[in-house]
């Protein structure tokens, strides 16, 4: 696992759920990510507590828009969603976290600001007792399944097929994070 880095100090990570900042994310996904996200996406960061906390956006110094943005959930153990939502997230003991999103500018990358925004999901998940952090890879997307492999990230075998109906081929890589201390 690579050492963790510590982030440039032009960088600001910033919660998601401001109005703008969602406006921003949802601009960012749209320009960077090859599938379209429902409304819903963005406005469950508004309305539910626990996406709130695991979704950020990342600033650089002197920018005037965001540079990266993370999305991510909370799920139970078994990997279904809760029946309601939490209210109280310092009940939250246990699970999994799903990042549903992550991405960074071109010319932000690789100056740590996707590293930035995945450590701090991951120290949530580790105050929360959370299991594991998991997320879906496109098949064909080497350098982020290296990405993930040099932040301790374990892929699994085997390819999940159709997963990306709007890919060619649409499997997905599912890596996984294994949270030390938690059983």
């Amino acid at each position: 696992m690579s050492p963790p880095l510590t982030p440039p100090p032009q960088l600001h990570l910033a919660p998601a759920s401001d109005p703008k900042n969602i406006s921003s994310l949802k601009r960012l996904n749209t320009l960077l990510l090859p599938i379209p996200y429902r409304e819903s996406f963005y406005s469950d960061i508004l309305s539910n507590a626990t996406d709130s906390a695991l979704s950020r956006v990342a600033f650089w110094e002197g920018s005037i828009s965001i540079v990266g943005g993370i999305r991510a959930r909370w799920e139970l153990t078994d990997g279904t969603l809760p029946k309601e939502p939490i209210a109280d997230i310092t009940t939250i003991r246990g699970g999994k976290i799903y990042l549903m999103t992550i991405c960074v500018l071109s010319p932000f990358r690789g100056v740590g600001v996707a590293a930035a925004l995945l450590a701090d999901v991951v120290e949530t998940a580790k105050r929360w007792g959370v299991e594991e952090v998991y997320a879906h890879v496109w098949q064909e997307n080497r350098d982020a399944l290296e990405w993930y492999r040099k932040r301790g990230f374990v892929v699994d075998e085997g390819v999940v097929e159709g997963y990306y109906m709007r890919l060619k081929p649409g499997g997905a890589r599912i890596v996984r994070l294994r949270i030390k201390g938690v059983s």
